[in-house]
């Protein structure tokens, strides 16, 4: 399929999300790997649709308001936010860590909701962003959710990025590390996704369906996640995900597993 100019702003709209303080037209052709003639003229598309804007002094790109609240709207008119704070509030403050809530989005996972830790040394969220499955507690909790074959499909078209030294990106080895995930009911990063950071995460279900539509996980400074911490924060990160796959939505978001599937995957509802 040939490359479109509507690829081409999504391109850079999905890039200048991670750079707040934005980026020149050269910088965007730069790390899209297009012509800098392509990206100017997208660009004056976007603006004038008032989808970024351009600083009059350093000439950088950014993300206009209008762009940004295009999600909050949807999320807003789903109401499901707001709904599920209070519980991830609750999580947070019994663990003094960060919270994260994940929604799936065909085979691909995004961090919609979190709350903070009140501890002074905290994690980076990555609130709107896609989860590297390979790398993260999130990621292998949800995966570790649906059936193995669909799981080990989906793992086969990621990218699987080393982004720390511990991170695996071996296809048997993850594969391993999800049935072992199975076994014992949880998800568990070392260091896997970000330097000094271990996380604890499981699948969130719907009520009375059995396949992954999120994942919870709770995330700290590795010193401050020894292993005997991990019982308190499983039951935590558990109870949540129970209270949070009661309220979901139906059609909230777009499921990559079916029925058939949905019959061999795990039930976590009673780990």
């Amino acid at each position: 399929m040939p490359v479109t100019a509507v690829d081409h702003a999504m391109a850079i709209l999905e890039r200048l999300a991670d750079e707040p303080g934005g980026l020149s037209v050269t910088g965007l052709g730069r790390h899209i790997g297009v012509n800098k003639g392509s990206i100017a003229r997208v660009l004056i598309s976007l603006q004038g649709t008032g989808h970024v804007v351009q600083d009059a002094v350093t000439e950088r790109y950014s993300l206009s308001l209008k762009t940004v609240s295009i999600a909050h709207r949807y999320m807003d008119r789903l109401g499901f936010p707001a709904l599920i704070q209070p519980v991830l509030n609750e999580l947070s403050a019994a663990t003094g860590e960060l919270a994260q809530l994940s929604a799936c989005d065909r085979d691909r996972l995004y961090v919609i909701a979190k709350a903070e830790g009140e501890n002074r040394i905290r994690i980076e969220s990555l609130l709107g962003r896609e989860i590297a499955l390979h790398a993260s507690a999130t990621g292998k909790a949800w995966l570790s959710g649906m059936a193995r074959d669909q799981a080990i499909r989906i793992l086969s078209t990621s990218s699987l990025v080393k982004l720390t030294p511990n991170t695996v990106t071996d296809l048997v080895k993850l594969e391993r590390e999800l049935d072992k995930t199975r076994i014992r009911g949880y998800a568990l990063q070392r260091e896997e996704l970000m330097d000094h950071m271990s996380a604890l995460a499981l699948p969130v279900c719907r009520t009375a369906e059995k396949f992954p539509v999120g994942a919870l996980v709770v995330a700290a400074p590795t010193f401050r996640f020894p292993e005997t911490r991990i019982p308190e924060i499983r039951a935590l990160v558990q109870e949540a995900a129970v209270r949070i796959g009661a309220l979901w939505p139906p059609g909230a978001v777009h499921l990559p597993l079916g029925p058939a599937s949905a019959k061999t995957a795990p039930d976590f509802s009673t780990v």
